[in-house]
């Protein structure tokens, strides 16, 4: 009976390390959060600036191009994906306001959502 008994002790024991070191053996979840790299204060400000300095690019680059209006254009910048958001007197000018936008150094793309001047606005 002690025998037995010696046995089924062993073969308990031997699950139970085995199912210990298959535990430990699995890559830990945590531990590849941990290893995540954070967002930091400075990290953030320097995103902001990056969109500021892109959005005025665009709108300079805009500005000097002949036969666009830029008074009802309003761009959004954001990790290098510009927004055109406004009115254009009239419709060549969505066209070329959008292609001008994405010949802007950093503008990885362009999503133009210009709309026409209707009722005198």
């Amino acid at each position: 009976m002690k025998a037995i008994q010696a046995a089924v002790c062993s073969v308990v024991l031997c699950i139970a390390m085995s199912t210990t070191v298959n535990v430990l053996a699995q890559p830990s979840t945590s531990g590849t959060e941990a290893s995540a790299p954070t967002t930091t204060a400075s990290d953030a400000k320097a995103a902001k600036a990056a969109n500021k300095a892109l959005r005025k690019a665009v709108i300079r680059q805009l500005s000097r191009t002949p036969g666009i209006t830029v008074g009802g254009i309003n761009v959004v910048a954001k990790a290098g994906v510009v927004t055109l958001l406004g009115v254009v007197p009239d419709t060549r000018q969505i066209e070329l306001a959008g292609q001008i936008a994405q010949e802007v150094h950093g503008v990885t793309e362009v999503r133009n959502s210009l709309t026409l001047q209707t009722n005198g606005r």
